[in-house]
């Protein structure tokens, strides 16, 4: 199966805007009655327009086998199936259907609570008594089996496990103690991090679908705003290159936007404006 993770050296930046909007602007284009003429230029049928759309959202990746026709849709055309798209687009964003997607989707994404494995610092005492006491007889048992002049030394190693577990029972003993203290700081890091994660779950995925969409808007128009649709390329390694240095080493979400076009840019910056005011 081909596919690419979205953006990154892509030949087919055509079908990558029209059908995520560099953003994934177009990623839900699931439902609605697309015309069916604007897939058979994309060389698939309607059906496999749909599912590359679902399986690229889901996967992260951009799924473009069987896509035969994309590197010959012409320049002219490329603004009015991205249109199209939008217009379908915002219908379904706005149906119930996809308030029911975006809601599994929001809570397959919620971040898992870490599990408290915190102990006691007396239920650290005795797990580590407990260990040395099973090493101990381990020991003993090959200790059994050594010559007679090996278990004198083995039987030193022993007492000194045993001189071990005296010291552990020592309730201000400062090893245990600094277990105990480890895992309560583990504990901390854990909770950080999760407080963490939910906050960035809290933006990425809010609770209602209309900042959902209005963030994947407005991250399309702020990321395009700054592309120079004028930039330079030359042929270099059998590739594409931007001439200026900085414009190369742009993210592939840029540099997708740069290939779509600046009549796809235009075309789609006012719908989306549109669109946001329409979401206020």
């Amino acid at each position: 199966m081909k596919k690419f993770r979205i953006g990154g050296g892509l030949r087919l930046g055509v079908l990558a805007v029209l059908l995520f909007s560099s953003s994934m602007l177009f990623s839900f284009v699931v439902a609605g009655k697309l015309a069916e003429d604007i897939w058979k230029r994309l060389g698939i049928n309607r059906q496999e327009g749909m599912e590359k759309v679902k399986e690229s959202f889901i996967s992260g990746y951009l799924h473009h086998e069987g896509v035969s026709n994309v590197k010959n849709l012409a320049l002219s055309d490329r603004a009015a199936v991205a249109k199209d798209l939008l217009t379908f687009s915002k219908q379904y964003l706005a149906s119930p259907t996809f308030k029911v997607e975006y809601d599994k989707m929001r809570t397959a994404s919620h971040p898992i609570e870490p599990t408290d494995h915190t102990q006691t610092k007396e239920q650290v005492r005795q797990k580590e008594i407990d260990e040395i006491k099973k090493a101990i007889v381990n020991m003993e048992a090959v200790g059994k089996t050594l010559p007679a002049d090996q278990q004198k030394n083995f039987q030193a190693s022993i007492e000194m496990y045993r001189k071990t577990i005296k010291d552990y029972q020592d309730p201000n003993n400062k090893i245990i103690d600094g277990m105990y203290r480890n895992q309560l700081d583990q504990r901390q890091r854990d909770l950080n991090h999760f407080k963490e994660e939910m906050k960035r779950w809290e933006t990425e995925y809010p609770a209602d679908v209309k900042l959902f969409v209005k963030g994947r808007l407005q991250h399309y128009l702020d990321v395009a705003g700054t592309v120079d649709f004028s930039a330079a390329l030359v042929e270099k390694y059998g590739k594409k290159r931007f001439v200026n240095p900085v414009y190369q080493s742009k993210n592939d979400e840029w540099k997708m936007i740069f290939r779509a076009g600046k009549d796809v840019y235009e075309q789609t910056k006012v719908f989306a404006e549109q669109w946001i005011k329409e979401l206020q």
